[in-house]
């Protein structure tokens, strides 16, 4: 693998981190936030979700800005945010306030979540596309896990009285102002990162796309590269992209696939465990630190996550998709008659929720951002991207603002029954509609007939 273009990779990644860090860091504010604001179910639930309006206002408008603009600028745009993000997040005085800020936060993220997988599948070779895309999913599971760490050793240690002189009643504050260190880093990652070469030809400066790929390509194929990637790329549709070319008969199933399958991402649960993991374990009688099994959540998704690597470009996407959605339903359903039977005086409430964890990392969680990123064409490919990434994170504000309400009057029982009925209706789609792209590149995935 060359070089550049993993570090690169690594490098455009680090949103993916914060990312991780900002949709997952809320968890561990729960209780605090609830005392110092004085918080029921249902504000609760707008004080979590409020980021993913902002994660739907960055996915809606940021493809249209890449494409027109370039992946580089928006990049810089979204580190900057998550510096605003975790500076107002950490000082604010009321929940309005709080909820601004994780606005901007989400702005940031719905950024990232589009451009930094459709920049490194722009860059990588077709073999190596999927290890590398999903880098982004690999930073964002190492971004959760670092904000569960960070609650953890915030909420237990003396570092923050030590080190910062914050009280206990002030720790929520400084678990979200951690994040401002790994965005300041992003920041200056991106500074040296070249703009992706097939934006680049879209807007026919062909001499810096040439300049960029002498980074990741031997002299001799340059030419190749350079050529395949020009011949798919149409002159007049690829200078401006419009609304009317992404929904035109050619691309209209295509982009409707890509907005059903990352709405149901959403439904098969994932993010209510990472948002509300310590509301699930205080109904649950195991007598362990809260924060710590939250740990465990965030060190199992990490793991498996790494071990979805062998397989993405090996078994392909849809396989993976296909074993996951029936392990998850099982998990789900496993889970929701324990709920049902009261018997949560065990570890195995703790144990069902790792695996359900892991069967989404090692599926789901490893394609769902390669996926998105690599079924669109290159001309509209940011656009696209964004819709289906809009619907993503649409579908993530209503399941985090319902979660608190549907476990207050369902119960733990009626929750997770109806999310094993959500996660089998999405092996049927994958079944149906999701097809395989391992191994072909990006100009080649335009010509599958869907």
């Amino acid at each position: 693998m060359n070089r550049h273009i993993l570090l690169i990779s690594i490098t455009v990644a680090l949103g993916g981190l914060l990312f991780g860090f900002d949709t997952a860091v809320i968890s561990g504010t729960l209780t605090d936030l609830e005392r110092v604001f004085h918080l029921d179910e249902t504000t609760l639930g707008w004080v979590v979700s409020a980021a993913l309006v902002g994660c739907v206002i960055g996915a809606l408008f940021v493809g249209n800005l890449a494409d027109r603009f370039g992946r580089k600028p928006l990049l810089l745009l979204s580190a900057l945010l998550f510096l605003i993000c975790a500076i107002g997040s950490g000082r604010s005085q009321s929940a309005q306030m709080l909820v601004f800020f994780r606005i901007i936060g989400g702005v940031a993220v719905g950024i990232a979540s589009v451009i930094c997988p459709i920049y490194i599948s722009e860059i990588a070779p077709a073999k190596e596309r999927g290890r590398l895309t999903m880098m982004q999913q690999i930073t964002i599971v190492m971004g959760i896990l670092l904000a569960f760490a960070s609650n953890w050793i915030i909420a237990n240690t003396r570092i923050a009285g030590d080190w910062f002189h914050t009280a206990a009643d002030n720790h929520w504050r400084l678990m979200f102002e951690a994040q401002i260190i790994p965005a300041i880093i992003f920041f200056i990652g991106l500074l040296p990162v070249p703009e992706s070469p097939r934006w680049l030809l879209t807007r026919n400066n062909e001499t810096k796309a040439i300049r960029t790929l002498r980074l990741f390509y031997r002299a001799e194929e340059i030419n190749a590269v350079l050529q395949h990637v020009k011949n798919h790329i149409s002159g007049s549709g690829a200078q401006k992209t419009n609304w009317k070319e992404v929904v035109a008969p050619q691309n209209r199933k295509r982009l409707l696939i890509g907005i059903t399958f990352a709405g149901i991402a959403q439904l098969t649960g994932i993010n209510i465990i990472f948002y509300y993991a310590p509301k699930i374990f205080e109904q649950t009688q195991t007598g362990s630190s809260i924060l710590f099994q939250t740990v465990l959540t965030g060190i199992i998704n990490l793991l498996f996550t790494l071990l979805a690597l062998l397989f993405i470009d090996k078994l392909g996407r849809k396989k993976l998709m296909l074993f996951g959605s029936l392990a998850m339903a099982v998990s789900m359903a496993v889970l929701s008659i324990l709920f049902y039977r009261n018997t949560l005086n065990n570890y195995f409430v703790l144990v069902l929720i790792l695996l359900y964890i892991a069967f989404f990392a090692v599926s789901w969680g490893a394609t769902i951002w390669v996926y998105i990123a690599e079924i669109f064409p290159n001309s509209i490919r940011g656009t696209a991207s964004s819709i289906a990434t809009f619907a993503n994170w649409g579908m993530n504000f209503l399941v985090s603002l319902t979660f608190p309400i549907l476990l207050a009057r369902l119960g733990g029982a009626g929750t997770f029954g109806l999310y094993a009925l959500f996660n089998f209706i999405s092996f049927l789609f994958v079944y149906k509609f999701i097809f395989e792209t391992k191994g072909v590149s990006l100009e080649e995935i335009e010509s599958i007939q869907v």
